[in-house]
């Protein structure tokens, strides 16, 4: 069963780690009858106050367990109440099937400030408020585009954090990571060849894949379109 889980509002000012990493953090944590397959960073509305641009994260999680989305609600909250900012107000929202409910309340958290009210009857989604609980907005939104599929990018897929800067084409297929290219005549790469992913590989949630966009810059050789030089990672 897969099952999707929205984190939000876990940093504050002067906070070392992102809603991004804690929640990638998390995913690492998984183990045993739940597999992480990856997490999706969404950007929402930015018109609305936040630490520093407004992301909400979804993790991916393929779980056996009967009560997958209760352990996973109390997995959750218990890592993020010990690694939150302080000042924080974290939400937490778990879902399956019923994610796709969220998917217009998504759409509309990118475009315009969301009310709390605003959030739909749910029955089988499992949620959690700390501290206040500000973040469950966003934590809904990101459930709601990730079910959707076809926004965001994926901050982390099958590992791709631990590959080198250059890789070959067979080892981002290997992952699952489904190379287009953007050249007029859209040759796709060949297993050998090389990619470069500037160190920062992020591939697009498109179609409920792992897309990356391609260009070709080179005989056998390309780059992941619109990436940018790694900075520090957060």
């Amino acid at each position: 069963m897969r099952i999707l889980i929205g984190i939000d509002d876990t940093d504050g000012a002067g906070w070392a780690a992102s809603t991004a990493r804690l929640a990638r953090e998390f995913g690492d944590t998984l183990a045993g009858e739940t597999r992480f397959i990856g997490s999706v960073g969404h950007i929402l509305f930015s018109g609305v106050a936040a630490t520093t641009n407004n992301k909400a994260s979804c993790l991916v999680v393929e779980s056996e367990r009967a009560d997958a989305a209760d352990f996973l609600l109390a997995q959750a909250a218990a890592y993020v109440e010990a690694n939150a900012a302080p000042s924080s107000a974290p939400g937490i929202l778990v879902a399956g099937a019923e994610a796709e409910a969220l998917i217009d309340f998504g759409r509309a958290a990118s475009r315009r400030e969301i009310r709390p009210e605003e959030l739909p009857p749910l029955i089988e989604v499992r949620v959690a408020g700390l501290r206040g609980g500000r973040g469950l907005i966003g934590a809904a939104a990101a459930v709601g585009l990730t079910a959707r599929g076809w926004s965001g990018r994926w901050l982390e897929f099958g590992g791709l954090r631990r590959l080198d800067r250059a890789v070959q084409a067979r080892e981002l297929r290997a992952l699952g990571i489904f190379l287009v290219s953007l050249e007029t005549d859209a040759e796709a790469p060949a297993p050998d060849d090389w990619i470069d992913t500037h160190g920062r590989l992020r591939p697009q949630l498109a179609a409920g894949r792992a897309v990356l966009p391609l260009r070709r810059i080179g005989e056998g050789m390309w780059e992941a379109a619109g990436a940018e030089p790694k900075a520090k990672s957060r």
